[in-house]
Protein backbone atom coordinates (compact mmCIF):
# COMPACT_ATOMS: atom_id res chain seq x y z
CA UNK A 1 0.00 0.00 0.00
CA UNK A 2 1.44 3.36 -1.05
CA UNK A 3 1.83 6.25 1.38
CA UNK A 4 -0.88 8.90 1.10
CA UNK A 5 0.62 12.29 0.22
CA UNK A 6 -0.80 15.73 0.90
CA UNK A 7 0.65 18.51 -1.24
CA UNK A 8 1.54 21.59 0.77
CA UNK A 9 2.78 23.79 -2.07
CA UNK A 10 4.97 24.06 -5.14
CA UNK A 11 7.44 26.40 -6.81
CA UNK A 12 7.75 26.45 -10.60
CA UNK A 13 11.42 26.21 -11.59
CA UNK A 14 10.84 25.99 -15.35
CA UNK A 15 7.94 25.34 -17.68
CA UNK A 16 6.15 22.20 -16.45
CA UNK A 17 8.70 21.44 -13.71
CA UNK A 18 8.13 22.24 -10.05
CA UNK A 19 9.62 21.67 -6.64
CA UNK A 20 6.73 20.19 -4.70
CA UNK A 21 6.48 20.06 -0.91
CA UNK A 22 4.28 17.36 0.55
CA UNK A 23 3.63 15.46 3.76
CA UNK A 24 2.99 11.73 3.85
CA UNK A 25 2.26 9.12 6.47
CA UNK A 26 3.63 5.60 6.26
CA UNK A 27 3.13 2.95 8.93
CA UNK A 28 2.24 5.58 11.51
CA UNK A 29 5.27 7.80 10.76
CA UNK A 30 5.07 11.30 9.27
CA UNK A 31 7.47 12.30 6.48
CA UNK A 32 8.27 15.56 4.67
CA UNK A 33 9.03 15.34 0.97
CA UNK A 34 10.68 17.96 -1.27
CA UNK A 35 10.78 16.61 -4.80
CA UNK A 36 10.95 17.67 -8.41
CA UNK A 37 7.53 17.15 -10.00
CA UNK A 38 6.84 17.18 -13.75
CA UNK A 39 3.61 17.91 -15.62
CA UNK A 40 3.77 17.19 -19.36
CA UNK A 41 1.90 15.36 -22.10
CA UNK A 42 4.16 12.31 -21.70
CA UNK A 43 4.42 12.16 -17.89
CA UNK A 44 2.91 13.77 -14.83
CA UNK A 45 4.32 12.88 -11.44
CA UNK A 46 7.28 12.99 -9.09
CA UNK A 47 10.83 12.33 -10.20
CA UNK A 48 13.66 10.65 -8.33
CA UNK A 49 15.23 14.07 -7.72
CA UNK A 50 14.37 15.04 -4.18
CA UNK A 51 14.51 14.19 -0.54
CA UNK A 52 12.14 12.56 1.94
CA UNK A 53 12.88 12.63 5.62
CA UNK A 54 11.22 11.71 8.88
CA UNK A 55 9.50 14.70 10.48
CA UNK A 56 11.45 14.04 13.69
CA UNK A 57 14.33 15.65 11.78
CA UNK A 58 12.32 18.79 10.90
CA UNK A 59 13.96 21.08 13.55
CA UNK A 60 17.47 20.15 12.33
CA UNK A 61 16.41 20.65 8.72
CA UNK A 62 15.04 24.12 9.50
CA UNK A 63 18.29 25.08 11.25
CA UNK A 64 20.15 24.02 8.10
CA UNK A 65 17.80 26.13 5.96
CA UNK A 66 18.43 29.15 8.23
CA UNK A 67 22.19 28.72 7.74
CA UNK A 68 21.71 28.51 3.96
CA UNK A 69 19.51 31.60 4.01
CA UNK A 70 22.08 33.56 6.01
CA UNK A 71 24.91 32.55 3.64
CA UNK A 72 22.83 33.49 0.59
CA UNK A 73 22.02 36.92 2.08
CA UNK A 74 25.73 37.49 2.86
CA UNK A 75 26.79 36.44 -0.63
CA UNK A 76 24.12 38.14 -2.72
Amino acid sequence: MAAEQTEIGRIEIRDGTFIRASISEWKGNLYADLREFIESEKFTGPTRKGIRFHCENWPQFMELVKKLDKKIEETY
